[in-house]
């Protein structure tokens, strides 16, 4: 009996689904591309449910004809390339031929579409590869598609996708991709009925600006090169603009975006030593080489690329980046055509110059001993240690209670007298410090995560921070899905002490920032708490809270801290001794090391 047979079409359409269509955004990423692809000017992408009940892009493009209407959803149908050589010298977006067959495997279709030179359109509906309906319609010219109810008979690659603000930001990101090369084209972007974005052609600069915030104005510097090999364009950001997430970072071939590990990598090395390590430049650019030095067909998204030397664009790229950097007297260069006029007027006139003298001493013996060095404790450790010698000790036979370190809370609060605790700041890093007749060095950093984390908490669930409203409110601009997830974040926020009130879609003004916090960077600190509502899938309102009170620590404990005196160094350390769980920070670090007067006597033994 045979066992080898054909796949039946739907279920071949299902597969290549998987490889093309992951989530709702991939599905936006094609339509999107088509409408391009027809020439269209004016683009509308409208959402529902994150892409969930209904996924619509309509355009002002060229239109299909009756046939071809029903012939876009065959598989590996295109119009795009007829032989393989055509693959080198691509021009469009799609080539392949497989997105439309793919989403109608997974989905329901209705497509409208009409040439202008014809009196009428066309009406196709397809439920799960099955064409349902193919008649003509009355129609605008252009092409309408709405996708509806994506994964409806894929119940399982349904249950896969995230939540409505996560699967709603990567829609927006697959928007920024197209927006940001393609700025010569009007898009407006809407989600449940709301207008999230409208982007009027404008230049590049000016569409960044748009699609990013006006905060982003003054941080971009414009890099251009131009040579028989490549043409490279784009705008690169200030290195203190940059960040620890590749958020803004764009990197487009021939009008596609693209992920690219060599060229990123290209961009980075010019920032070297002008941002601290971990942390990414923002960058927007556009490399043009002929079609035929470069293979787009590596991967079914089409989102990888092979260049025929990718050294050289390498070397190029890098090379204009640096001379941009330069031009903003960033990165040290070499003048070759500098030729110094050297300055002699210091010698004077018939002056005798003297040779230079050796001086050597006759009785110097190598085999003489040398004089024995004093060994210098500074005064800070002097101090600390004559404060060691009046404390009682226990008898290294003894083992003297530790620190109650656990993670359950405190029952009751121990009462601390700062002043009975002898303090040392050793490297800015590390807190020596006399507690329970035991030593104790703790990270600093890492406690004031911890301490700051809790502070947080609590503001969030008992008693919100004072806020410090402000007399002339500043503007901070984010994108669409940021904006959404803000509004569903105000009540945390003005806990934590921002007072933001929405002005218009993607426009927020502070009205008031934490009491206790005199200079902050809130386009930063929401940012980053939009990134952290990205990446957690919140079950209760607790988790929610320590993710919040996490995220905000870790950007607070970056800056620095004041403990220079001995009387801060004091209470910044009862802060901490009082905390609930004082031994590890929330990113899950070792605060404190503790050496008990035993292991400090093994220590000489």
């Amino acid at each position: 009996m045979n066992t080898i047979h054909l796949l039946p079409d739907i279920v071949a359409n299902q597969i290549a689904a998987g490889e093309v269509i992951q989530r709702p955004a991939s599905a936006v990423k094609e339509l999107l591309e088509n409408t391009i692809d027809a020439g269209a000017t004016k683009v509308q992408l409208i959402i529902k449910d994150a892409g969930r009940t209904l996924i619509q892009v309509v355009d002002n493009g060229k239109g299909m004809a009756f046939t071809d209407a029903r012939m876009c959803f065959e598989r590996h149908a295109t119009s795009k390339i007829a032989t393989a050589d055509d693959l080198f010298h691509l021009t469009t977006k799609g080539f392949r031929g497989e997105a439309l067959a793919s989403i109608a495997a997974i989905a329901q279709i209705e497509l409208n579409t009409k040439r202008a030179e014809e009196e009428t359109g066309t009406r196709i509906l397809v439920e799960g590869s099955q064409i349902k309906e193919h008649a003509p319609t009355a129609t605008q010219d252009g092409t309408s598609i709405a996708v509806k109810n994506l994964f409806f008979n894929v119940p399982a690659r349904r249950n896969f996708l995230k939540s409505d603000a996560v699967e709603l930001g990567h829609i927006e990101e697959e928007l920024n991709r197209l927006s940001l090369i393609h700025y010569d084209i009007e898009f407006s972007f809407y989600h449940n009925g709301k207008l999230m974005q409208q982007l009027q052609p404008s230049n590049q600069k000016q569409r960044i600006i748009n699609v990013f915030g006006t905060h982003f104005k003054d941080k971009l510097f414009p890099v251009e090169l131009n040579t028989e090999a490549v043409k490279i364009t784009g705008f690169i950001a200030k290195p203190e603009n940059a960040k620890k997430k590749k958020n803004e970072q764009y990197l487009f071939v021939n009008n596609r975006f693209v992920k690219h590990y060599l060229l990123t990598h290209a961009i980075e090395t010019a920032y070297k030593e002008l941002i601290p390590e971990g942390h990414k430049p923002a960058f927007f650019i556009e490399i043009t080489v002929p079609p035929a030095t470069i293979d787009v067909n590596i991967s079914p998204t089409k989102i990888d690329v092979k260049f025929q030397d990718d050294r050289m664009i390498y070397a190029f790229l890098n090379a204009a980046v640096k001379k941009t950097l330069g031009a903003l007297s960033l990165v040290p260069q070499i003048d070759f055509n500098y030729n110094p006029d050297y300055d002699f007027s210091a010698i004077k006139s018939r002056e005798h110059i003297k040779p230079p003298t050796l001086t050597l001493n006759p009785n110097y013996t190598p085999y003489t001993s040398k004089p024995e060095k004093k060994n210098t404790v500074s005064d800070s450790w002097q101090q600390f240690l004559s404060g060691l010698k009046n404390e009682t000790v226990k008898s290294h036979c003894e083992e003297p209670e530790k620190l109650a370190f656990t993670d359950e809370p405190k029952e009751k609060e121990e009462i601390i007298d700062e002043t009975q605790l002898k303090c040392l700041l050793f490297s800015d890093a590390y807190l020596v410090f006399l507690w329970n007749d035991a030593l104790h060095v703790i990270d600093v950093k890492a406690a004031r995560e911890r301490i700051l984390f809790e502070h947080f908490l609590h503001a969030l669930e008992n008693a919100p921070i004072v806020i410090q409203q402000s007399m002339f409110p500043e503007t901070i601009t984010l994108s669409a899905s940021a904006t959404e997830i803000v509004n569903d974040l105000l009540s945390e926020l003005r806990a934590l002490g921002y007072d933001l009130e929405q002005m218009d879609r993607t426009s927020f003004a502070v009205n008031g920032t934490p009491g206790e916090d005199e200079s902050c960077n809130v386009q930063q600190i929401i940012e980053q708490f939009v990134e952290m509502y990205k990446t957690h899938q919140f079950l209760h309102k607790t988790d929610k809270n320590c993710a919040i009170a996490k995220s905000l620590a870790r950007q607070k404990c970056g800056s620095k801290l004041q403990i220079a005196s001995e009387l801060e160094q004091q209470a910044f350390v009862k802060q901490w001794l009082q905390c609930q769980v004082p031994h590890i920070s929330p990113s899950g670090k070792k605060v404190v090391k503790s050496f008990m007067s035993m292991e400090i006597q093994k220590l000489f033994e």
